[in-house]
């Protein structure tokens, strides 16, 4: 029974080891600086995340454009988060909930801007495909509009 034990203990081990060298060795660059800038992201350092989301730009690693954009939009610059938005809905494959998300944060992107007509359109599309906070976005500024 001990030997068991320690034949299992090995071969987690190797397993173990095996992974990480998966992980070192055979993901790309890019993949590399995507899950950095996530992690710094996730800690709320966005610096250091816009950092290693650009540099995954570098290497066509198009998710990176959506946090890329996030950060622009929550730090003040909506001019730079439309571009990353437009382009990752251009080239990447976001999925259903990724894109009501994106145009939703297009229309506050162009909101930011006072482009009133542009957010109505891209709130309306995120509206459209179920975005519940879109919807909210537009009847606020319709009753607004009224007043």
């Amino acid at each position: 029974m001990e030997i068991f034990r320690k034949i299992v203990a090995v071969l987690g081990l190797i397993l173990l080891l095996s992974g990480m060298a998966y992980y070192f060795l055979f993901r790309s660059d890019g993949e590399k600086y995507l899950d950095q800038g996530k992690e710094y992201f996730k800690e709320s350092k966005y610096k250091e995340a816009l950092f290693y989301f650009e540099k995954a730009e570098e290497f066509d690693m198009g998710e990176a454009l959506k946090y890329s954009g996030t950060i622009y939009l929550e730090s003040g610059d909506p001019q730079k988060a439309i571009v990353k938005f437009d382009k990752y809905l251009q080239i990447g494959k976001p999925s259903d909930n990724d894109r009501k998300m994106l145009l939703n944060d297009l229309g506050v992107a162009y909101f930011k801007l006072n482009e009133i007509e542009k957010a109505k359109v891209y709130w309306k599309q995120a509206a459209d495909l179920g975005n519940i906070t879109s919807a909210n976005n537009l009847k606020e500024l319709e009753t607004k509009l009224v007043k």
